[in-house]
């Protein structure tokens, strides 16, 4: 009896504590990183009480409102880490010396979802169609960034119970393969990260981020900045690197799995270099205007300042989706803007995708830009009547039929062909 009344007065304190944390927030407590779904009082209704759905939201709602929640949900997160190793974040692994991966870079990097020889035969063929078709109708230059992914990067890190399941070929793989056998433009940073992988000074890949390293995105950056000069012609201007810095805590997205982990104490990681740039332009030219579709890498590109100083706009379709910068302020959907428009007002389309998008590299941009661009056929049929029933068109094109020995046919549909070019041209302009 003795012994309870100590426990009861215990545990009185600290549903004490909790209700005045909760009103007060008298005690600083670090709120949780990653998603955090928003909470709110449930109402109350007939139906809701009777079913029990009520009682369990409002339970839910306690619990999620409880004061030093953040602090008892590091608590439990860090217990949990330290003594089984378990992750309490969506779909992250930990793998051989608390190198943190997602799952899906696992699975991709083994092969689990290839997408088959055939399919990507088919997508490939299409892109190459499609480069084709915008450098010839529009000037516009087409260009596939297959960005370096966590499981090709380090495969010594995977758990060995995903290894049984091991594929010999991967979409990544596969679909550079098909690029470089057909002539689509690419660069493969996935290849040139493994090949500096042993004797890069510096760290490329970092061991509790998802992307590649702050580093690693400058020498990405760089890279692509050559490419277009050397590959495009474009006005780009040079990288210039005043200093690299040192730092034993990780900066800016170098840590954003390890984050999402509320952990009491920050997993450890060797230091990671950060340097400092700035950019030498001709400022005497336009820079060129340029549109990325693709996933999250595209922001290491972004946010450092690299995609402001190369192009002229910062145009980003996030997995074809959402458009940026507009969504920053308010959604905005790719299925709200005139679709074919807006690629042809680009001097440049680039898509930037980790796994070759897990099989669907553009996220469905190439079949909707191709289609939108053969749309045209319909118009060129218009142009065809319309020379035809013109009388003094139709005899300039006999004309031309006549110099050129070509059928009036042929003729007629070269020209309405042309006709449909320049309304894209001027469509650009």
């Amino acid at each position: 009896m003795r012994a309870k009344k100590p426990l009861f007065l215990a545990v009185l304190v600290l549903l004490l504590a909790f209700s005045i944390q909760k009103k007060t927030h008298i005690i600083h407590s670090k709120g949780l990183e990653g998603f955090v779904p928003k909470d709110s009082v449930p109402l109350l209704s007939e139906n809701g009480w009777m079913d029990g759905t009520f009682q369990s939201a409002y339970s839910n709602h306690i619990n999620n409102d409880l004061g030093f929640r953040s602090d008892l949900v590091r608590l439990y997160n860090q217990l949990d880490f330290s003594l089984f190793g378990i992750p309490h974040a969506n779909k992250i692994v930990v793998g051989k010396g608390n190198y943190l991966i997602a799952q899906q870079y696992i699975e991709a990097s083994l092969g689990y979802d290839f997408a088959g020889k055939a399919a990507i035969g088919r997508s490939v063929k299409l892109m190459k169609a499609l480069q084709d078709k915008l450098e010839q109708t529009a000037k516009v230059h087409f260009l596939v960034l297959f960005v370096p992914d966590k499981g090709t990067f380090y495969p010594e890190i995977i758990p060995q119970r995903y290894l049984k399941k091991k594929q010999p070929l991967t979409n990544y793989a596969y679909y550079v393969e098909q690029c470089r056998a057909r002539g689509v433009n690419f660069i493969d940073y996935n290849a040139w990260f493994l090949a500096m992988k042993e004797n890069s000074k510096y760290i490329l890949y970092p061991k509790t981020g998802i992307h590649w390293s702050t580093y690693g995105s400058t020498l990405a950056a760089d890279s692509l900045m050559k490419y277009l000069r050397s590959k495009f012609g474009l006005n780009i201007p040079r990288l210039s690197v005043d200093s690299i810095s040192m730092s034993s805590r990780a900066k800016f997205e170098d840590d954003d799995i390890g984050r999402t982990l509320n952990l009491i104490r920050p997993l450890s990681y060797p230091p990671l270099a950060y340097p400092a740039f700035h950019f030498i332009a001709d400022t005497t030219k336009p820079r060129p205007r340029a549109l990325f579709v693709g996933d999250s890498f595209y922001w290491q590109l972004y946010y450092p300042g690299f995609i402001a100083n190369i192009f002229s706009n910062s145009e980003f379709w996030y997995y074809n989706k959402d458009v940026y910068p507009e969504t920053f302020n308010a959604p905005k959907s790719t299925s709200q803007l005139n679709y074919l428009k807006d690629v042809l007002s680009q001097d440049l389309v680039v898509l930037i995708q980790t796994n070759a998008a897990y099989g669907n590299v553009g996220y469905g941009f190439v079949e909707q830009a191709w289609e939108g661009l053969n749309s045209g056929s319909d118009r060129v049929k218009e142009f065809e009547n319309n020379i035809r029933n013109s009388p003094e068109w139709l005899d300039k094109v006999k004309q031309k039929a006549k110099d050129n020995k070509v059928s009036l046919d042929e003729q007629i549909h070269r020209d309405a062909v042309y006709m449909v070019d320049q309304e894209v041209l001027n469509s650009k302009k």
